[in-house]
């Protein structure tokens, strides 16, 4: 049996529209400034006492609630020596006055929690490093320290990160620092320190650390082109002259570790993805001594300036002392 609701058919959407339409043409003839204003001359029976209340000259609070009258096309209110009394209109609209005003109140409070901060939803777009490495510890507190935030994370390659944050898909990304990022503000996070990862035995584990050059042939385990990682040490293989043997090409950190660990060749991973990993799964670990092989994570958006509250908290979790070890130098936002 299915579970899709029947169409309505011709004539209750002809009656939903008109409701529509009445709702609408009624809430263009109330403002809440002069409903407030009936409210409290009801409740103070006196229009003078209901002026001082909402801070109104009297004058004003008159012609309000005449104007609030003709709108409405109905007496609300009774004058007389004593003061004011409802009308049967008047006593109606009261009625439905507690509700709308509970519904202005909740509303109130849901935007000053999304003002503040208090409440929001984040869009966090991060690359593989990210992932494997330092981010899962820094957001270990946030969320539990701010339950109204809801934070979507998604792990993409670095640029399809920066066009999702370059179109407004996602509200901050972090990516690799090797790679530029046309008309985003960045600021530095964390630095990525890369090891070349071996099989145990492998002859290389004579040296104390590892150049590219000495990778000139070796069998290598590679990533998809699309990783800043794998273009980072093609673009300098290539401009050393250096041909690297990639043997195999797997997706994830996991797969690469496991291709090295089966022998099948060397590889270059980040400390955070290949350090915990070492002892467990037999696998060995030198320096990659080149000047290049300490990379910048960077945290990029938009415009800092137009950032949501939750987002801005984010940030400041995210870079804060406590969550900044081991960092480069903390920074305000550049561009690039």
């Amino acid at each position: 049996m299915s579970t899709d609701e029947e169409p309505l058919p011709p004539e209750a959407k002809r009656q939903d529209a008109a409701a529509d339409r009445r709702a609408g043409a009624i809430a263009r003839l109330l403002d809440a400034t002069s409903l407030r204003l009936f409210r409290a001359a009801v409740e103070e029976r006196s229009l003078a006492r209901a002026a001082e209340r909402e801070a109104i000259a009297l004058s004003a609070a008159s012609r309000r609630i005449a104007e609030l009258e003709a709108r409405l096309g109905s007496a609300l209110l009774r004058r007389h020596d004593r003061g004011v009394t409802p009308t049967a209109a008047g006593e109606a609209l009261m009625v439905h006055l507690g509700t709308l005003f509970g519904i202005y109140e909740r509303l109130g409070a849901d935007m000053d929690a999304f003002a503040s901060g208090e409440r929001g939803h984040v869009r966090l777009h991060v690359n593989m490093s990210a992932v494997s490495g330092f981010l899962p510890e820094a957001l270990a507190g946030f969320l539990p320290a701010h339950p109204g935030i809801r934070l979507t994370l998604e792990e993409r390659y670095t640029e399809d990160i920066i066009h999702a944050v370059q179109t407004g898909v996602a509200d901050l990304g972090l990516v690799s620092g090797t790679v530029p990022t046309p008309g985003l503000h960045r600021r530095t996070w964390r630095e990525d320190r890369l090891l070349v990862v071996l099989p145990e035995r492998h002859p290389l584990l004579a040296r104390a650390a590892i150049r590219m050059a000495d990778l000139d042939g070796v069998p290598f385990v590679a990533q998809p082109g699309a990783t800043a990682l794998q273009r980072l040490y093609r673009q300098h293989a290539a401009a050393e002259g250096i041909a690297l043997n990639e043997r195999v090409t797997v997706s994830g950190f996991d797969g690469v570790r496991r291709m090295v660990q089966a022998g099948l060749g060397v590889a270059i991973l980040p400390a955070t993805a290949a350090e915990p990993y070492a002892g467990p799964m037999q696998i060995a670990l030198r320096p990659l001594a080149e000047n290049w092989s300490a990379r910048p994570l960077v945290l990029c958006t938009r415009d800092p300036a137009t950032l949501s509250a939750a987002a801005r908290i984010l940030v400041a979790h995210l870079t804060r002392p406590a969550e900044a070890k081991p960092a480069l130098p903390n920074e305000e936002w550049k561009t690039g």
